[in-house]
């Protein structure tokens, strides 16, 4: 997991599978659950469509929603949202799978 001044990713449930390929265990920070949930309201669960509109807010371009006026502060967390989507995209991919904003630890886990 990166870690970012922007994005707190210091609590969170992980996310657990059977699989042993490395990348069984993701920390699900309230930040990410957060995209998740925009990735799958606003963007019809598409991290490309979500992807591009992130990065034509940070470059000034039309975008879908503005939640803050532009700086250099939203910039950064721009970034950072950017780098939370490519860890969540690679775990995604690794467990051939979705994640969801309301996923839990399973039962037995810690």
């Amino acid at each position: 997991m990166v870690a970012d001044a922007e994005c707190d990713h210091s609590e969170g449930t992980t996310i657990e599978t059977s699989h042993s390929n490395g990348a069984d265990r993701f920390l699900l920070t309230d930040d990410h659950r957060m995209l998740l949930q925009i990735r799958d309201t606003l963007y019809e669960g598409s991290w490309e469509d979500f992807i591009r509109d992130l990065e034509a807010r940070a470059a000034g371009r039309p975008h879908v929603f503005e939640l803050v006026p532009a700086s250099d502060k939203m910039k950064a967390t721009i970034a950072g949202h950017l780098r939370m989507i490519s860890d969540m995209r690679e775990w995604e991919a690794a467990q051939g799978r979705p994640l969801r904003p309301n996923e839990r630890t399973p039962a037995g886990s810690s």
